[in-house]
């Protein structure tokens, strides 16, 4: 299925079409061409835009004493108190990310080689992953991955969504199911506001709405709502728990004056949200619901399994979670220029989380608003915290609950000691700093990734064997594209072949390099009278070197989101060889395309003086004569009978005579 972008409808149908192209294409092309037209759609029309926002949230936060609006965010999580135990600084946010990074480098591998299986030919083995192959229009949640990747297929499947819609779930009862589950543990009932005033279902008269879940607090105690375009999915269940969590924690603190109603930082609303979503996972809570049969076995193959779905959404996230909010802070602060964002931004994209760029970008474009969050001018650093959060408070309940065994098979439906725990934090709002209001729940005062890494133990411990049984590489070279094969490596040597007379390399002479190709793509798509308007906006080169060389790549201008294939470059390049290297004064020798052989250059002939092949053809005429007169004596010789030798023709004597030449007579004849 291919779509036809226009930005006119490209929102509307965002959350229908493109999203299921994501989800569950297993076409390489199709999903460049959603992912590629998406980003082009929206956030190449959104760069002025973001610029000008960078610009304005930088002045207004200095205007409220902040030197810039990422120090702005980061101080929601600075605490100032007398005692040290609760002091907080924005430096110690990302404290946690190199514990993570283990984990997530052997599920990295783990992916990578099982979409490998997928899309043969199209990712390579020691390199990042393409952007648009990870599950959704981001790559923020790998969970759509999982039917692809599961380590047990024959197992019975914990992925519920089939059985949901083939037991006639409707998305109401999504939020009725969710509603008995925090009253179970002794958490609010909805209130009446709650049935009669959220969106729950995308409208079916013709509105567009913006469909991504978000909990509301009207701001009057009593009326509290929700957002969402709910589908009848697993995801969709897990994500009802999470955005009615919000509303938990909003009604718990509901009596606070205005100002404090709120979580004790922005990461903790979003963890209360999570781990909702954590018991409800689980297959107890699953088989408890008719989800899974009454016989399900939960064996150590079925635990891989579950914890493989869990990861692919928790741990996948956390490294592009940071990175992105990484790269705003330093845009923000001004260390990331301009002229450079999207460099950059897929710089640390292939270093940090091991994704690269599945199409060549230039600073036209720019990718990061074209998600939501970001667009929508949301700290994104929430739900790095968040992760770390709802794991510390998960074991903190769980203990309340006086659970048993992995931390990973806790369901604390029905504990009303868990419940309480919750409560009494969740009613403190953010009266108190968020260090207080984590010692309350968990006795910790710090974030700490441990209780994240106990629940994914039997995971990470079963990938690094599978990953080493494979001899898969864990990690990845960033260096690696998705489109390398169709590069091809430029290297010039101007020095070399004009000497003090060599032009300096700029934008101008690239330009018309640009041009050259366009030219010669031109030239060889007519040979067939087939008409492609090439441009040097259609060649893309990665920055030259000091020594001048750099690789080359040309996108398709009738598709916009393909590169022509190399052997087509290559042999169009082959074919208008001569005109290019006029156009720079070089020669095959010192304007090289590597691998291009230069078949089409005239052949190379040294000087040779006339006299001498005047001399050359004379001797050989003499030798071949000698040749012949020598054979033809001696054949000759064979031809006559056998007698003896006389050296003096003269020397007669068959008759007596000596020489009748000079016999005695009366004449006497003298001679010289």
């Amino acid at each position: 299925m291919i779509i036809k972008f226009h930005w006119w409808n490209v929102t509307k149908y965002i959350y229908s079409s493109l999203e299921h192209v994501m989800a569950n294409s297993e076409d390489y092309s199709e999903r460049l061409h959603v992912w590629e037209g998406w980003r082009r759609e929206t956030g190449k029309k959104m760069r002025p835009l973001y610029e000008d926002y960078v610009d304005l949230k930088n002045e207004a936060s200095k205007l409220n004493g902040f030197k810039d609006y990422g120090a702005y965010w980061r101080y929601n999580y600075e605490t100032i108190d007398e005692d040290p135990l609760y002091r907080y600084t924005g430096d110690e946010l990302m404290a946690d990310v190199r514990t993570i990074m283990p984990l997530y480098k052997e599920l990295h591998a783990y992916v990578r080689a099982r979409l490998m299986e997928v899309y043969k030919g199209d990712i390579d083995a020691e390199g990042p992953l393409p952007a648009h192959l990870l599950g959704d229009m981001w790559g923020r949640f790998w969970t759509n991955l999982y039917r692809l990747s599961i380590p047990y297929p024959d197992k019975p499947d914990i992925d519920v969504s089939k059985t949901m819609v083939d037991k006639g779930w409707t998305e109401l009862q999504f939020f009725e199911e969710a509603e008995k589950f925090f009253m179970s543990v002794g958490l609010y009932e909805m209130f009446p506001n709650f049935w009669n005033n959220s969106m729950l279902t995308k409208p079916t008269d013709g509105r567009n709405v913006v469909c991504h879940p978000t909990a509301w607090d009207m701001g009057n105690r009593e009326d509290f709502r929700i957002k969402m375009c709910t589908k009848v999915t697993m995801d969709d269940f897990l994500t009802v728990h999470h955005e009615m969590g919000h509303n938990q924690y909003q009604m718990a603190y509901r009596n606070l004056t205005y100002l404090l109603r709120d979580g004790a930082n922005e990461g903790f609303h979003e963890a209360v949200g999570e781990i909702m979503s954590l018991s409800a996972a689980t297959p107890k809570h699953l088989q408890s619901l008719g989800l899974l049969a009454p016989d399900f076995a939960y064996d150590e193959q079925t635990e891989i399994n579950f914890l493989l779905k869990q990861a692919l959404t928790i741990v996948a996230t956390l490294p592009f979670t940071y990175m992105l909010e990484e790269w705003r802070w330093q845009v923000f602060e001004g260390n990331i220029p301009k002229d450079e964002w999207m460099k950059q931004w897929w710089e640390m994209k292939r270093e940090l989380v091991g994704v690269a760029e599945p199409y060549p970008r230039d600073e036209t474009y720019c990718d990061p608003p074209a998600l939501f969050h970001v667009s929508g001018d949301y700290s994104f650093i929430r739900y790095f915290t968040r992760t770390i959060y709802q794991f510390q408070f998960q074991k903190a309940l769980c203990d309340a609950a006086n659970h048993t065994g992995a931390l990973s098979t806790c369901d604390i439906t029905n504990s009303k000691e868990a419940g309480t725990k919750l409560r009494e934090m969740l009613e403190l709002g953010r009266s108190q700093s968020w260090t207080k209001a984590l010692h309350t729940i968990s006795g910790d005062t710090r974030m700490d990734a441990r209780p994240l890494l106990d629940y994914f133990q039997k995971l990470h411990d079963w990938l690094k064997a599978d990953n080493a049984k494979h001899n898969r590489m864990v990690g990845w070279n960033p260096e690696i594209s998705p489109y390398l094969k169709n590069q091809i490596k430029v290297r010039l040597s101007l020095k070399a072949a004009l000497g003090d007379d060599a032009y300096p390399w700029n934008d101008n002479e690239m330009y018309l390099f640009k041009a050259n190709v366009a030219y010669a793509l031109r030239q060889y798509y007519a040979q067939w009278n087939i008409s492609h308007s090439f441009t040097s906006e259609d060649v893309v080169t990665t920055p030259w070197t000091p020594r001048i060389s750099f690789y080359l790549m040309v996108k398709n201008p009738e598709t916009l989101n393909e590169l022509i294939p190399k052997d087509v470059v290559v042999a169009a390049i082959r074919l208008s060889r001569a005109r290019i290297n006029d156009a720079f004064q070089l020669d095959d020798q010192t304007l090289e395309f590597e691998g291009i052989i230069p078949t089409l250059a005239s052949p190379v002939k040294q000087p040779v003086e006339v006299w001498l092949v005047v001399f050359g053809v004379v001797m050989g005429i003499v030798v071949l004569l000698g040749a012949y007169l020598i054979f033809s004596g001696i054949r000759e010789r064979k031809k006559k009978p056998a007698k003896a030798t006389v050296e003096n023709p003269y020397d007669e004597t068959a008759e007596g005579q000596t020489n009748k030449a000079f016999e005695e007579g009366d004449d006497e004849q003298t001679g010289f």
